[in-house]
């Protein structure tokens, strides 16, 4: 396999906004490069296992997934043709079409608030996926990877914000009767800061149809993709056709 990997930095920065979901894992080491070069890059982020494919190049996309690790059950095609490729190739007929948004600017000056955030506690693990779509035990490792925020009102969680496996932002929300207090910006804002301090990227991947989000991301002065990625995997049976993906933005 071909592992130039600044060649295939060069070649994903060439659009930057669509392709920070990659570049991300290979500057923080958490990607395991299986195929880098100035056409072409395809990696596994190491923590969720997910493979990450960008290429124009159709046949060499082609010759690269009939390598793929065993047991892969989700690939983010980072353009439509290779979306069509996975779908027809691995019979992944779930697409989840996304936009990606980049925050390239300074940190915020955070408002006051009576909001107390902090990283959620193993305790917490059940409130967290009674507020979000996961289960405890995903709860759970997010806590435990440190990839969870709540917000809490006098000692109540009314809010949560956090991290995806492979890096983006997501997991926002906010309890019904808490809603229209500006908690979901103050809460953007507080991981925006936090990941900037820690030499992070922040990005997030925003569902196509999700005009609240991207209209949120846009007011937060994030910069969204005029291309999209998808999310790609096998419909499980009696599915419905409704948009869910725990790896995308609200």
């Amino acid at each position: 396999m071909n592992n130039d990997i600044n060649a295939g930095l060069i070649f994903l920065n060439g659009d930057y906004l669509i392709n920070v979901s990659i570049i991300d894992p290979i500057k923080r080491n958490t990607a395991e490069v299986l195929y880098a070069s100035h056409e072409c890059v395809m990696i596994k982020d190491k923590i969720s296992g997910v493979i990450m494919l960008q290429t124009e190049n159709i046949k060499l996309a082609d010759r690269l997934l009939d390598n793929l690790p065993e047991g892969t059950d989700l690939v983010v095609a980072h353009n439509p043709a290779l979306a069509d490729l996975v779908e027809r190739k691995l019979g992944f007929d779930k697409r989840i079409p996304c936009y990606q948004g980049v925050y390239r600017n300074s940190p915020f000056n955070l408002p006051q608030t009576d909001l107390e955030i902090r990283l959620l506690q193993e305790n917490e693990a059940e409130a967290a996926s009674q507020m979000y779509h996961f289960t405890i035990d995903d709860a759970l490792r997010h806590i435990r990877l440190g990839l969870v925020y709540g917000g809490f009102d006098n000692g109540e969680m009314v809010t949560m914000i956090g991290l995806h496996y492979q890096g983006s932002m997501g997991l926002l929300e906010v309890k019904e009767n808490c809603r229209r207090r500006g908690y979901g910006q103050i809460m953007e804002k507080f991981l925006i800061n936090s990941l900037l301090e820690h030499g992070r990227i922040p990005y997030c991947q925003i569902i196509d149809d999700n005009a609240p989000s991207l209209a949120l991301q846009s007011k937060l002065g994030l910069d969204i993709s005029k291309n999209k990625l998808f999310w790609m995997r096998k419909k499980r049976p009696d599915e419905q056709e409704e948009h869910s993906c725990a790896c995308t933005s609200k």
